[in-house]
């Protein structure tokens, strides 16, 4: 019986309730990987974009504080929004005030105090993954488990596309006055539709008015949560005993070295090369239907981490393409031919980066203990994490010490091409091996499901 309910399609407001909450965070994740950008065609050198890198952090340490956010909660309103709720106020306040001073802190390049404010933006965005990766667990535990890397995926895709293309396209007075004004006999004007102040507003309020929503209407289930705040910090040192955790965590941390040149560069690198700002935001819309449709691909896989697997070798052929290209953009920028080919590579690896992360968060979700649903996602995801930003930071201040400057891209991507050869033959088998494992390896004690009648008496909580 257990094993049918597991192939069962979660109701629709469920999955609608997770697409939302993934996406807000998309949006704010999609805004902060446009800063670089805006702070590039500002003149920040490499050593400040690496300086600003360091916001991204927050998702990296969130380990630290994820057993408080899964031990310590108030019954009457509910494990996961005891923190969601006020959390996301407080993102809305902070995106609020922030509409008032961002463009003057950009034009003068504070790169300290723009750290330091998304640097805060971050943390709480990484407490809210938390609430909402455990909630999807605990929402979905009777259904199949993929659909939470579905949604998670796909909601967040649908953000970040909201808050990089979105933003950088229609914020642009030239695209504007070309594209839109022009057409329908409007004066050009010195600004696009929005300005940055005004997209950051505006979704400030829809933080807020999406938050004041679920408080009032959403109720959650109950949850038998068995261990305190002390247990669920004990229990990372527990999994941590087991030999197929730390195997998988290694895997993770270690992954991101292939590519990541490719990842925290490309962009910047076609912009010196005269790429308009806002056409990096339209190249990336073509992929955007590849990203929504990948997730729904391989709901019904059984095995996620084979995907994952066998993904990761045409990612770094990926990655030498679009650096043979980009080296090359100076010469071809101007022909006619020259998007449509960056469009359809910036495809291709968008489909097997996608693959990659939606099979590896599937894989979180199938082996994770519900009970400690956010500390164990969170856990696992951690090495993901910090593996992307401490060689993304490594490859960004390293990248200011290569001279010439135009060799500096197609080095480093070059030497993580050969470092993630290395890594993909040591780790093959153990990927296939931890596949095969039974998910009772993965938990401290048998999985138990939380009840659907949200009128049963309360169990007793940590506070």
């Amino acid at each position: 019986h257990l094993a049918t309910m597991k192939t069962k399609t979660p109701p629709l407001n469920l999955l609608l309730l997770i697409l939302i909450l993934y996406m807000l965070q998309g949006v704010i994740m999609g805004f902060m990987l446009a800063m670089p950008v805006y702070l590039d065609s500002r003149g920040a050198k490499w050593q400040e974009q690496g300086i600003f890198n360091f916001v991204f952090y927050p998702f990296s340490l969130k380990l630290a504080w994820a057993p408080i956010i899964d031990a310590v909660y108030i019954s009457r309103l509910g494990r996961r929004k005891t923190w969601l709720i006020p959390i996301q106020f407080l993102l809305g306040i902070i995106l609020f005030i922030l509409s008032f001073y961002l463009t003057t802190l950009i034009e003068q390049l504070k790169i300290k105090t723009l750290t330091c404010i998304f640097f805060l933006m971050y943390f709480l965005l990484a407490s809210q993954d938390i609430c909402v990766d455990g909630w999807a667990l605990t929402l979905l535990t009777n259904y199949n488990l993929q659909w939470a890397a579905t949604c998670q995926t796909v909601g967040k895709t649908i953000g970040r596309f909201v808050g990089f293309t979105i933003l950088m396209t229609f914020e642009s007075a030239n695209f504007t006055n070309r594209f839109i004004r022009k057409p329908v006999l409007l004066s050009e004007k010195p600004y696009g539709l929005f300005t940055i102040n005004q997209f950051i507003r505006f979704w400030a309020v829809i933080f807020l008015l999406v938050t004041f929503c679920i408080a009032l209407f959403k109720k959650e289930r109950q949850e038998n949560n068995r261990l305190n705040l002390r247990g669920t910090y004990l229990s990372i040192f527990k999994l941590f005993k087991k030999k197929c955790v730390r195997q998988l965590a290694l895997l993770v941390l270690l992954s991101p070295i292939g590519y990541t040149a490719t990842q925290a560069m490309t962009f910047l690198v076609l912009k010196k090369y005269g790429v308009p700002r806002e056409t990096l935001g339209l190249l990336i819309i073509p992929s955007i239907f590849v990203k929504i449709l990948i997730p729904f691909c391989i709901t019904q896989t059984n095995r996620p981490l084979t995907w994952y697997n066998r993904s990761y070798l045409p990612r770094l052929f990926m990655c030498i393409l679009i650096a043979i290209y980009t080296y090359f953009t100076p010469y071809i920028l101007y022909q006619w031919y020259y998007y449509p080919i960056l469009i359809c590579l910036f495809i291709l690896n968008e489909s097997v980066v996608y693959l990659m992360l939606v099979s590896r968060f599937g894989f979180y979700a199938r082996i994770s203990d519900p009970c400690i649903g956010g500390t164990y996602i969170t856990l696992l995801s951690l090495f993901g994490n910090l593996g992307s930003n401490l060689t993304s930071s490594a490859v960004l201040y390293t990248a200011g010490w290569i001279k010439p400057d135009k060799l500096a891209y197609p080095l480093l991507v070059g030497i993580c091409f050969l470092l993630g050869c290395i890594w993909l033959i040591v780790q093959y088998r153990t990927m296939f091996r931890l596949q095969a494992l039974p998910i009772k390896e993965w938990h401290l004690v048998p999985m138990t499901i939380a009840s659907d009648n949200i009128n049963e008496k309360p169990l007793e909580t940590s506070l």
